[in-house]
């Protein structure tokens, strides 16, 4: 009797696999399976599972189902799909079946099965189309298996979870996914693939159950995100998430507004998208410091969609997008030029070291400043805008600090090592320029109001230069006297290593010393014992010439020679003091085997302590001066050619490296004129005799530090004058610049005997900002002072002991000091090295401080101590600040930032305003 076919399901390949390692788990390895089933078939006839050949064959009759058993082989599998039920075929046909039956396929039992379950979440088996879920979770199955259920129960978030994890590469079982790790996917190049994949590989229903639980994790914004990854614009989350700020800057219902919504797709409320901007942006500043291309992609398509979203105009709301960083730059550059717009009549009225800049403005300079900083590209390596307009802004808080006014050629150097070089160096930042318009305006406004101030030092400073006879001045040395009385009695100590970085300005020093102490952590900076806090420098030898300044400096006499001449005189003035040296020149430090970064000599001399003084000369920024832009130039130990393999040898072999030069520089900015003048030593030198009379821009030397020209110069002193053909920067005159020769002493991790480790150098206006209209002088706001404080006990000098200047009478940090509640507080420390002298300075920094704070290097410059010394020196001072423990004084969470609370210091210590 005919039978009649069942209602029965389609296979699927997913299903009869599942179907085949359950048979294998109990230890089938071949045979016949039948399967209650369409028997259609559209998948391959023939493949592997497990390493065993299976061979599918339809049957919609048991006629062909027996036909098929005829071809049976137990080394393989032969699936047998029919719709015949299993009283139809009969025993004789079942009896040669694995489980002697049908197995009728339920996609659920196999997904059970896959995830090692014993059971199911209900909200996945009582949807509508949850068959065509589970079908999608088998045909989704990674080659390695899903992960096991936890507690043999297999939950949605763990099925969607897994299914994320392993097709999307999106979370983890161990982790949970939030909105900021889905934006973090989306950034990623491979996202959109991943998802175009998992639509070829599985069915819609498991694809669009996976987006909407990966779109719940995103909390508000899920329904965004989620209407962005179905329609495949997953590279768009992230970019949209980035212009919604400056759309959020524009009035509801305007053309951004609608233009966003469309966009994203639906309606969202303004904390939502509030939310996913700051996650965004968020996001995106942690790519930027891992994968640049992902950035660039990102910023790139963000750029689109805000021209998209026609918000540009709002663009400066960004802290992230590239015109965000674009739009805060310009209003610092307009800031910057109101500020000095009125500088050219301050100079003319009160003299150009009165304050040239107006100080209401200054705070607007330095909260676009702040704006600017805080942008997420503002230290982007490819972003040169940044540390130029940076750069400006230094100029005007300089230009902020009223100069004092001098003749005295002692004063007048150390006001170019302390502030002026630091000019000159945000000088050379800020000529380099920029190619956004409101930028470079207000760039150019303020170095011409620095100008106005530079060029007046310069003048002063040759004037008393040629005036300049006998010793010294005080706190400064001759440049013949640098070895005699520096050097080779610090070689006497430990083994010296001096560097000689030809034509290196006291600026662009400032510039590689910093590079050295923060890029290397091993290298510190010293000064002599004693109470001077600045690094210290010479006088060169005039005309400021390598001829006469070189020579003379290593053979500590002077003297006019070239290379002979300084071997002779260095190994003869290093014998008198009872000592070895050896001199290496450029030729020398050039002819380094290939594949050594020095010379085989050089290296065994700096490693030979037996050698007490080893002397490089560094030729790198004297011959820029010829063939390149000097004041263009970022001036590292990498810059400075040899200079990097030789302190890290001097390092090696303990060696205190003294970094100097024979002169400095000035940089041709292609401003200036040209004199024409007869028997001229260099661009900037030429001989008072029978040429015409200094003009203004010079002045006329004379005397036994004058070695060419028979003792009797004239030398250029206005950077814009000169003499022969245009290079690209010159020495030979009397600028500052020219001949203020640096010296810093550089040890490797501690300082050596008689040396103390250096504060830092840098001015305060190059590393902060002021709270109020600077001045010359500390606030001294009257304060009831309850007793004055008694004398300090300086008799036995510590660690952090530095020298205590005059403090105007009434400062609050003197208030402090005086207090009872301090004074009982120092009692109880007695045995603290740190000194009251310190403690208020810092107190009066901190006082003056924007928002009484103050970032490392500041801190450790009103205490008078090295920053690697903070650590030890601050908890001295919080012993007798923090009174029972009250945090008067603290650091800010980012472990850096000393923040003083004044109103816990005046409930501690009574003194108020």
């Amino acid at each position: 009797m005919a039978g009649t076919a069942v209602t029965v399901p389609a296979a699927t390949l997913p299903v009869l696999r599942a179907l085949l390692d359950e048979a294998h788990r109990k230890r089938y390895r071949g045979g016949v399976l039948a399967v209650s089933a369409k028997p259609d078939w559209d998948g391959p006839a023939e493949f592997e599972h497990d390493g065993v050949p299976v061979r599918i064959v339809g049957c919609p009759s048991t006629l062909a189902v027996r036909e098929a058993l005829l071809e049976r082989a137990p080394d393989r599998w032969l699936v047998l799909l029919t719709d015949r039920d299993d009283n139809e075929l009969g025993l004789g046909i079942t009896a040669h079946l694995t489980w002697q039956r049908t197995r009728r396929p339920d996609p659920w039992a196999a997904v059970q099965d896959r995830f090692e379950a014993t059971r199911i979440d209900h909200r996945l088996v009582s949807r509508a189309d949850n068959r065509d879920l589970a079908l999608g979770l088998l045909s989704a199955r990674p080659p390695e298996g899903w992960p096991p259920a936890r507690a043999a129960l297999l939950t949605r978030d763990h099925a969607l979870a897994s299914v994320a994890a392993s097709r999307l590469g999106l979370g983890s079982l161990t982790e949970p996914l939030d909105l900021a790790s889905v934006l973090r996917w989306t950034t990623r190049g491979e996202a959109a693939t991943a998802l175009t994949d998992l639509r070829a590989l599985t069915v819609e229903a498991l694809v669009d159950e996976v987006l909407t639980w990966v779109a719940e994790r995103c909390g508000t914004a899920g329904p965004a995100v989620a209407a962005l990854l179905r329609c495949g614009r997953a590279a768009d989350v992230v970019p949209l998430g980035l212009v919604a700020r400056p759309v959020l800057a524009t009035p509801g219902g305007s053309g951004p507004r609608a233009l966003f919504g469309r966009e994203t797709g639906v309606p969202l409320p303004d904390h939502v998208i509030a939310s996913w901007s700051a996650e965004a942006e968020a996001v995106v500043r942690e790519v930027i410091t891992v994968d640049q291309e992902a950035t660039a992609r990102v910023l790139a398509r963000a750029e689109t969609l805000l021209d998209a979203v026609e918000a540009i105009s709002h663009a400066g709301e960004s802290g992230v997008l590239r015109r965000g960083l674009t739009a805060r730059l310009a209003e610092l550059g307009e800031t910057l030029r109101r500020c000095t717009a009125r500088a050219v009549t301050r100079a003319g009225t009160e003299g150009p070291d009165a304050v040239l800049v107006d100080v209401e403005v200054l705070p607007e300079v330095e909260a676009a400043r702040a704006g600017v900083e805080e942008h997420a590209l503002a230290r982007h390596a490819d972003e040169v805008r940044v540390p130029r307009a940076i750069a400006g802004v230094r100029l005007a808080r300089w230009l902020a600090h009223g100069s004092e006014t001098s003749t005295d050629l002692g004063a007048l150097t150390t006001r170019h090592r302390d502030h002026g070089a630091w000019a000159d160096r945000a000088i050379a930042a800020a000529w380099t320029g920029v190619d956004d318009e409101a930028l470079a305006q207000g760039l150019r406004a303020v170095l011409e109001a620095a100008r106005l101030r530079r060029d007046v030092h310069d003048q002063l400073f040759g004037q008393a230069l040629a005036r300049h006879s006998g010793p010294a001045p005080a706190g400064l040395i001759h440049l013949e006297d640098v070895v005699a009385t520096t050097v080779l009695p610090l070689a006497k100590r430990q083994p010296v290593l001096l560097v000689i970085a030809d034509g290196m300005s006291q600026a662009v020093a400032t510039e590689v010393v910093d590079d050295l102490v923060r890029r290397y952590d091993t290298w510190l900076e010293c000064l002599p014992d004693g109470e001077n806090e600045r690094r210290l420098a010479a006088l060169a030898v005039l005309p400021s010439l390598t001829e006469v300044s070189r020579a003379s400096l290593l053979s500590g006499t002077l003297t006019v020679g070239q290379r002979n001449t300084e071997q002779r005189g260095l190994r003869t003035l290093a014998k008198s003091h009872g000592l070895r040296a050896e001199l290496f020149h450029k030729l020398n430090l050039d002819t380094s085997p290939d594949g050594y970064a020095l010379a085989l000599d050089v290296a065994a001399a700096v490693d030979d302590t037996d050698i007490a003084l080893v002397a490089c000369v560094l030729n790198t920024i004297d011959d820029s001066l010829d063939r390149s832009d000097p004041g263009g130039t970022a001036w590292t130990a990498d810059t400075v050619k040899h200079l990097r393999p030789l302190m890290e040898r001097a390092r090696r072999a303990g060696r205190v490296v003294v970094l100097t030069s024979d002169h400095g520089h000035i940089v041709e900015r292609r401003q200036g004129r040209q004199q024409p003048a007869e028997g001229t030593s260099s661009n900037r030198s030429r001989p008072a005799a029978g040429g015409p009379s200094p003009t203004s821009d010079e002045v006329r030397v004379n005397g036994p530090r004058v070695l060419l020209h028979n003792g009797d110069a004239i030398l250029a002193v206005n950077e814009r004058l000169r003499y022969g053909p245009l290079k690209a920067g010159y020495h030979g005159g009397a600028s500052p610049a020219e001949v203020v020769v640096p010296i810093s002493v550089l040890a490797p991790g501690e300082a050596p005997s008689g040396w103390r480790l250096a504060p830092p150098q840098s001015p305060s206006w190059w590393r902060s900002a002021q709270s109020s209209a600077p001045s010359k002088h500390p606030s001294t706001a009257p304060v009831h002072l309850p007793v004055r404080p008694a004398k300090e006990d300086r008799s036995a000098p510590t660690l952090f002991d530095a020298p205590d200047e005059p403090v105007p009478s009434g400062t609050r940090g003197e208030a402090v000091l005086a207090s009872a509640a301090y004074r009982d507080q120092r009692k109880r420390s007695a045995r603290l090295a740190i000194s009251d002298g310190q403690v208020r300075r810092l107190l009066d920094a901190l006082l003056e401080a924007p928002a009484h704070r103050l970032d490392p290097e500041s801190a450790a410059a009103a205490l008078g101590v090295a920053t690697v010394q903070l650590g030890g020196a601050l908890p001295q001072v919080q012993r007798l600040l923090n009174v029972e423990q009250y945090p008067v004084l603290s650091r800010d969470p980012d472990g850096a930032t000393v923040v003083l609370d004044v109103e816990l210091l005046a409930d501690q210590f009574g003194v108020r305003p």
